[in-house]
């Protein structure tokens, strides 16, 4: 037997590089955990078309998103509802006519979409200093920033133009209007602030307003 040998081991197929990527998603696995257990939210895995890192172009990923946990905090609930949301919406489930309402949602849908993700390092905690800073080799959703891919808030990431030109027409939302409810959202906080300075906020913070 011949063979041409590889020299690079660097990763494989399954994406290792933090970053911002457009998505295909190829699977939804609706109330299984990563590995097949059940939970109480949802699995889905897709393929890179395009990101803000060069060269991981077709890397597959896969990330799960927990339902609220009634016996969570109300912050916890919220950030998790949050995350819930934004994936829905980027996968053209639900309509921004539809936020802040109780709705029965067919997750399976959300198969064959084409979203953007915000990847970051999973970090794990550090025994001796109890800190959570020593890097792991998974990724992670980066609080809530899944987006739709015509969202303004993704505008600048690099997106696979033919992949997108294969979407349905009534799935894509190049009129800005769509979006208002990112600026309805900032300008109600305005308003809550009475004309105060605000407090100064994390990017966890920032992103959490979106919604």
């Amino acid at each position: 037997m011949r063979v041409n040998t590889s020299e690079d081991f660097s990763g494989g197929t399954f994406l290792d590089e933090p970053g911002t990527y457009h998505i295909l998603i190829t699977n939804v696995a609706d109330g299984e955990g990563p590995k097949g257990g059940a939970i109480d939210g949802f699995t889905f895995e897709g393929q890179v078309l395009a990101g803000t890192v060069e060269g991981q172009e077709g890397k597959t990923i896969s990330e799960t998103v927990f339902l609220p946990g009634m016996d969570e905090s109300e912050d916890s609930q919220a950030r998790a509802n949050r995350k819930v949301t934004a994936f829905l919406l980027a996968s053209n489930l639900v309509t921004p006519a539809e936020l802040g309402k109780e709705i029965d949602v067919d997750i399976d849908s959300a198969e064959d979409q084409q979203i953007i993700v915000d990847l970051e390092r999973q970090m794990a905690k550090d025994e001796e200093t109890g800190k959570w800073d020593v890097e792991t080799k998974f990724l992670r959703i980066a609080y809530s920033n899944i987006y739709h891919v015509d969202d303004p808030r993704a505008a600048k990431v690099p997106k696979y133009a033919e992949a997108l030109e294969e979407i349905d027409a009534s799935n894509r939302h190049t009129d800005a209007g769509w979006f208002d409810f990112v600026k309805k959202k900032g300008k109600a906080a305005s308003k809550a602030s009475n004309g105060k300075k605000p407090a100064k906020q994390n990017r966890a913070d920032d992103i959490a307003s979106s919604f």
